[in-house]
């Protein structure tokens, strides 16, 4: 659907709009937002577009290192509906750049979900993040971690071992 057949009110098809496989929908709760914010927000939307290059991606994430979205990304993971999505999302936590070390709880809670996909993209934030930890956190972290049922035995694997040597 092109942007004139959006605005054509006759050939306006109300459920093309909420078909889930032609359109992603993230909606940012943008209330109280600065201009910075929406900014952001916009970003993050695109990188869900189907269309988007590699080219625009990597700009994308250089916006977002920029911006320091960390707030914003973890937000829309959360409100993101489905997996695919979250996946794309975290992916660009760690292809940003940015360091999500103080959410290093709710990365390791993602690296412990069945989809294999998401649990790899959680798992690579949680490797790159590179400000200290509290060990409390790391600790908590590798209970999460041993208590999983986590079909993904290789990614429990390398947790494990990142937080083991986090906390030593």
């Amino acid at each position: 659907m092109d942007i004139k057949e959006l605005l054509d009110e006759e050939n306006l098809d109300p459920k093309k709009l909420f078909d889930e496989n032609e359109y992603s929908t993230l909606i940012v709760n943008r209330d109280g937002f600065s201009k910075k914010d929406n900014d952001i927000a916009d970003l993050i939307e695109s990188l869900l577009d189907k269309e988007v290059t590699r080219q625009e991606l990597e700009n994308i994430f250089s916006k977002l290192k920029e911006k320091n979205a960390t707030a914003i990304l973890v937000e829309s993971i959360k409100k993101a509906g489905k997996t695919s999505e979250k996946t794309k999302l975290v992916a660009a936590c760690w292809e940003s750049g940015l360091d999500f070390s103080n959410e290093l709880l709710f990365f390791t809670e993602l690296a412990l979900q069945p989809d294999f996909a998401l649990a790899m993209e959680a798992l690579t934030v949680i490797e790159n993040s590179e400000s200290i930890v509290p060990e409390k956190t790391l600790t908590q972290a590798l209970e999460l971690v041993q208590s999983s049922k986590s079909p993904n035995a290789s990614i429990i694997e390398d947790l494990t071992t990142n937080l083991k040597q986090r906390i030593s």
